[in-house]
C-alpha cells in the first residue's frame, strides 16, 4: 500500500495498493492525481526522485518538490553536490 500523508497533521490523506510484480515509481500519477497539490510542497523518498515525476508535479499539479537524492544517482549527485551558494540567490 502506498499512502499519501500530511506531516505535520499526521494524516493520510490518499492511499493506493502497489501490486507486487510492479513498484511505487508507477503509482505515483495514481496516487496524487486526484490531490489538489497546487502551491503545495510534495516530499518523497529517493525511489521517487524521476524527471517525470518533477515534471507531473510542476507543470500538471502546481506543486513544488523536494526529492532525497543517494549515492546510487551518482551523476545527480555530484551535480547537487557541484552547486555554489551564488547558483542559489534569485
Amino acid at each position: 500500500m502506498m499512502s499519501a500523508i500530511l506531516h505535520k497533521e499526521g494524516v493520510v490523506v490518499a492511499q493506493t495498493p502497489v501490486d507486487k510484480k510492479t513498484n511505487e515509481i508507477t503509482k505515483f500519477k495514481t496516487l496524487l492525481g486526484p490531490l489538489d497539490l497546487n502551491g503545495k510542497v510534495v516530499t518523497a523518498d529517493a525511489m521517487h526522485t524521476q524527471v517525470e515525476h518533477a515534471i507531473y508535479l510542476k507543470e500538471q499539479k502546481g506543486a513544488d518538490y523536494f526529492f532525497t537524492v543517494k549515492g546510487n544517482q551518482g551523476t545527480l549527485l555530484k551535480s547537487i553536490e557541484d552547486l555554489d551558494d551564488e547558483d542559489f540567490s534569485p
